[in-house]
């Protein structure tokens, strides 16, 4: 079978990768990518690409994600032996303010949550039905004491401190918008997409 050749920048904009999208079936996702190298019942891995699923039939999609996304590097990347991603100028050292001025959607539609998490500060773009999840390198922070900053710090002077030391970690597509897997967390801090761009100019 001929290699389809998709476009990252497609993906992001959509949460769409080709004929992939949350909703369709098993069934279909093994007609469009062949035997998944692991395989439960609920959840299926084509490379970088992972896939959960109901458990009922007709085995609904739930959501898909690319994992491992920091390693996304150069024109094109093989995801699969039946899919190419077209990276479109993007790569897995895409900064979130690269993300939020590229077009894809008006910076108004994008949110970005940010917490303390063990040594680490998570930071996600949520917008539509995408979710981007970035690692921060935080050895800046004394201590590694995380909490102790992000309370410390202005939103802009944290946002200063942190754009330029993220990698992306996964992209998520969900039936729904992202936001939701967000809102529902109590120790989520939000951003908004435009506020973060104006705090770098």
């Amino acid at each position: 079978m001929k290699k389809q050749l998709l476009s990252f920048r497609d993906l992001l904009k959509t949460g769409r990768l080709g004929s992939i999208s949350p909703g369709i079936t098993r069934a279909e996702i093994a007609e469009l990518l062949g035997t998944p190298e692991h395989a439960d019942p609920d959840y299926w891995t084509f490379g970088k690409l992972e896939f959960s699923f109901d458990r009922e039939p007709p085995h609904q999609m739930n959501w898909f994600q690319i994992e491992h996304a920091s390693y996304l590097k150069g024109k094109l990347e093989a995801v699969t032996d039946r899919v190419s991603l077209s990276l479109d100028g993007f790569s897995g050292k895409t900064k979130p303010s690269q993300i939020l001025a590229a077009n894809l959607w008006p910076p108004v539609e994008a949110m970005l949550f940010y917490t303390a998490s063990t040594g680490d500060i998570d930071l996600n773009i949520c917008a539509g039905p995408l979710q981007i999840h970035f690692r921060i390198d935080t050895d800046f922070i004394e201590d590694r004491d995380t909490e102790k900053y992000l309370n410390s710090v202005s939103v802009c002077q944290l946002i200063s401190d942190i754009d330029h030391r993220t990698k992306i970690d996964s992209i998520y597509s969900y039936p729904h918008p992202a936001v939701d897997q967000i809102t529902g967390a109590i120790d989520w801090n939000p951003i908004g997409g435009q506020e973060y761009l104006n705090s770098l100019v």
